[in-house]
């Protein structure tokens, strides 16, 4: 159970009113950790992927992967990719709300205190999401996060109605800004990469030449990789070997202003449609079972309008469709695979957060089916912890740091990774509650609010209780104790 806490700044004259705890929302953890899930599937590829496709590995462009194991495996890669993001920023907007109360708070020091926290989390988000970024294993989405909460700062507690028109005016408009932005405007925000024909210098010609643009060492690393497939990595290099000519961190491709607004892979200009939609719907009241039904019915519906949209405009419609310009594209604006940032792409990826988040709360309605997703929940409730662990895990697997005897791992990494953990963050909530990146985040950020924001004038007003079952934006962390 959620610890109960006054909104209520310390010190005030008069008590907090007493609230009746209520229990978690379990359903909002377990859709995080669906999320996560999704992510995990989407960075290290599907489990027992092999032993679905009778042995073909689904990154092989050369290999034609056939049999219902091969679709499955196929239809699974396109289900996670893209959508266990947006799923993830719509959760943030649920959690945005939760933690910052559906109505306006009674003090002004309290709405300067939840205002205080979420940018304090949010500079945490970037700086760890900066840190994962120089590793280099994966696109990190972590700091784009942080630039989100910043961003809807301002949005807390504007009225619902509003919220409603701003959210359809990003939707309609962002993407189609995002789209623009990349035609029209130079990549490189900070930093730019050394694959742009202006940056690139004659280190990066020499440390080419040595390497890939040498064709013995080439042709080494390649018979290495080929000597991996089915040996069980009894093949591997020693340690000192595997990062021969491999640089271990980079810094070629992190990410500026214009990559967080418009030209990275998970823009503002889009993404914040999601978790405005998400901070819309966690203010219909997420308790009623009315809402949750609506959810799944009308995430099912916007799933197939922005998708079929698009299967329409590109297929039977596309007759119909201008001739593209020297820098419009007619087809790229109704693409709705993962990641192509279109309105349509947008419509179908909020239904599809609306359902799955109202199928997990009418599941954890039952006290048995809240035990079953209580593995689940748990990961949900420590994805701060557990995504920056997967980006070190990948990191480590790509560099070849790993040991020899550690050869499962690389060999069965999305198997291991999910397993794992489910075991520890089941067990880790279960004795210790918060999660280890997740319980230092809140009390800092609990500390910056009090020490940035003292005691106002207003300390008689009326003290207001937040919802005890609060879901912390970003790592989620169930509070100090449980």
């Amino acid at each position: 159970m959620a610890v109960v806490e006054a909104v209520g700044p310390a010190g005030d004259a008069e008590e907090p009113r007493a609230v009746r705890p209520r229990e978690r929302l379990v359903g909002v953890d377990a859709a995080r950790g669906v999320a996560l899930l999704g992510v995990f599937i989407a960075h290290m590829g599907v489990p027992l992927a092999l032993l679905l496709t009778g042995g073909v590995d689904v990154h092989d462009a050369e290999k034609e992967i056939e049999g219902l194991g091969g679709t499955l495996v196929e239809w699974i890669s396109i289900a996670v990719s893209g959508r266990s993001a947006a799923l993830f920023a719509f959760l943030a907007g649920i959690s945005l709300v939760l933690l910052a109360g559906r109505s306006r708070p009674g003090t002004r020091t309290e709405r300067n205190r939840v205002r205080v926290r979420i940018a304090v989390r949010a500079l945490i988000l970037i700086a760890i999401g900066y840190g994962l970024a120089v590793l280099g294993s994966l696109a990190v989405i972590l700091h784009f996060y942080g630039v989100f909460f910043l961003l809807a700062i301002p949005l807390l507690w504007l009225r619902t109605r509003h919220l409603v028109a701003l959210a359809v005016a990003v939707a309609l408009i962002g993407p189609q800004a995002t789209l623009a932005a990349q035609y029209l405007m130079p990549v490189d925000g900070w930093f730019q990469s050394v694959s742009d024909e202006e940056g690139w210098t004659e280190e990066d010609e020499a440390e080419w030449a040595s390497t890939w643009g040498d064709p013995e060492w080439a042709e080494s690393k390649e018979a290495y990789w080929s000597s991996l497939e089915g040996s069980d990595g009894e093949d591997l290099l020693s340690e000192g070997d595997s990062v021969e000519g491999m640089p271990l961190f980079t810094f070629d491709m992190l990410e500026g202003p214009l990559d967080f607004l418009f030209l990275g892979l998970y823009p503002a200009a889009v993404f914040m449609a999601y978790v405005l939609a998400g901070m819309i719907v966690a203010r219909t009241g997420l308790r009623s079972r009315r809402v949750r039904l609506w959810l799944v019915g009308a995430g099912v519906g916007m799933a197939a309008l922005g998708y079929g949209s698009s299967w329409l405009l590109l297929g039977p419609l596309s007759r119909f469709l201008p001739e593209d310009g020297e820098y419009v594209s007619w087809w790229s604006l109704f693409e709705a695979y993962s990641h192509s940032n279109t309105t349509v792409e947008v419509v179908g990826n909020t239904g599809v957060a609306m359902a799955v988040i109202g199928l997990c709360l009418l599941l954890a309605e039952t006290r048995p089916a809240r035990i079953a997703l209580y593995p689940i929940g748990a990961i949900g409730a420590m994805t701060l912890t557990l995504y920056t662990a997967h980006g070190v895990l990948l990191w480590a697997v790509y560099g070849m740091l790993l040991p020899a005897w550690a050869w499962p791992v690389e060999t069965y990494t999305v198997e291991i990774t999910l397993v794992a953990s489910l075991v520890f963050a089941t067990v880790w909530r279960l004795t210790l509650g918060a999660g280890p990146m997740e319980r230092p985040t809140t009390a800092i950020s609990r500390w910056a609010a009090r020490v940035v924001v003292r005691d106002g004038s207003d300390a008689t007003a009326p003290a207001v209780t937040r919802d005890p079952a609060v879901q912390e934006p970003a790592v989620n962390e169930p509070g100090a104790k449980e």
